[in-house]
């Protein structure tokens, strides 16, 4: 009797009829997350690889702030190690993971349109750009300004400002898309599955799946994380102290974007935080570029 066309009634015929057919399914599993592992493991070590050199390059490519980013490119390697582990987490705690990358090993049809998928991501990078900047203008400028008594305030100048707007936009873009695929595998997909397994020793629901209240926990504490790596390389000159540090990373824009992406990660999955993160990155470099131009023009 030969098998239907579709693949899930493949499958039911083969379990019917063959007495080895969980073993095998088990097996075409199994393989599936490993192709699933080893691409996301590849591409957030690559991303780290590639995001890094090219960020110092835009400023000055000084062998010293390489050195400083190795235990940063190390926190990459251990947590692409916890990817196998962060997939099975992810399909027990009921979180969405990397829905296209999955389907697409265990050659399967989507569920959704890809033109939905870059609908939500475009909203969510404005509202993750717009968390940002109130931070930004709510908190820290006004910080600043007191702890220089309102006056006497000047922008200093980066040597990224020096950059040919050019290299600004294409260089920046690079940079901004392969920290996207690496942070958002990291912070996004590794973090959620191993704090919402903690998580959910704390709340969970009838599913067994973390609780609503353990998953905004889960949001807020991922999203600081991802804050403090990034206030990390400014910890030696801002902030002198253990408790100033780790307050300072509830004030970083990184921190309310990072929960910003980790909503968008919880309704759509990796792929879509990637996108999202990706045309924030890109949009804000590219602003960067007009204004350098417009600088260099009005020099001129």
């Amino acid at each position: 009797m030969p098998f239907p066309k579709d693949d899930d009634d493949k499958v039911s015929e083969l379990e019917a009829f063959s007495p080895d057919a969980p073993a095998l399914t088990t097996a075409v599993a199994r393989g599936s997350r490993r192709r699933e592992s080893a691409i996301l493991a590849a591409l957030a070590i690559a991303g780290a690889a590639v995001e890094y050199p090219l960020a110092f390059a835009l400023k000055s490519l000084d062998r010293s702030e390489l050195v400083r980013a190795l235990p940063f490119l190390g926190v990459t390697i251990v947590l692409a190690a916890l990817i196998p582990l962060s997939i099975r987490l992810s399909a027990e705690l009921g979180l969405p993971g990397a829905p296209l990358i999955a389907a697409k090993c265990a050659g399967e049809k989507l569920h959704f349109s890809i033109r939905s998928l870059l609908h939500v991501s475009i909203g969510y990078a404005i509202l993750a750009a717009v968390a940002g900047a109130s931070v930004l203008a709510l908190v820290i400028v006004p910080l600043v300004l007191i702890q220089h008594g309102g006056s006497g305030l000047t922008v200093p100048k980066t040597p990224m400002l020096t950059v040919a707007p050019g290299r600004i936009a294409f260089v920046g873009a690079s940079v901004a898309i392969a920290a996207a695929v690496s942070e958002e595998i990291q912070f996004r997909f590794v973090l959620y599955a191993l704090l919402g397994w903690i998580a959910r020793l704390m709340s969970r629901d009838s599913r067994d799946h973390p609780g609503r209240r353990a998953l905004w926990v889960v949001t807020f504490a991922q999203g600081y994380l991802f804050g403090l790596i990034h206030l990390a390389p400014l910890a030696g000159t801002i902030f002198h102290s253990t408790p100033k540090f780790l307050i300072g990373a509830l004030v970083m824009p990184q921190t309310w974007e990072g929960v910003v992406f980790g909503r968008l990660y919880l309704r759509r999955g990796l792929e879509a935080s990637i996108i999202a993160h990706a045309i924030m990155d890109v949009s804000l470099f590219a602003l960067a570029a007009i204004g350098v131009l417009h600088s260099h023009l009005g020099a001129g």
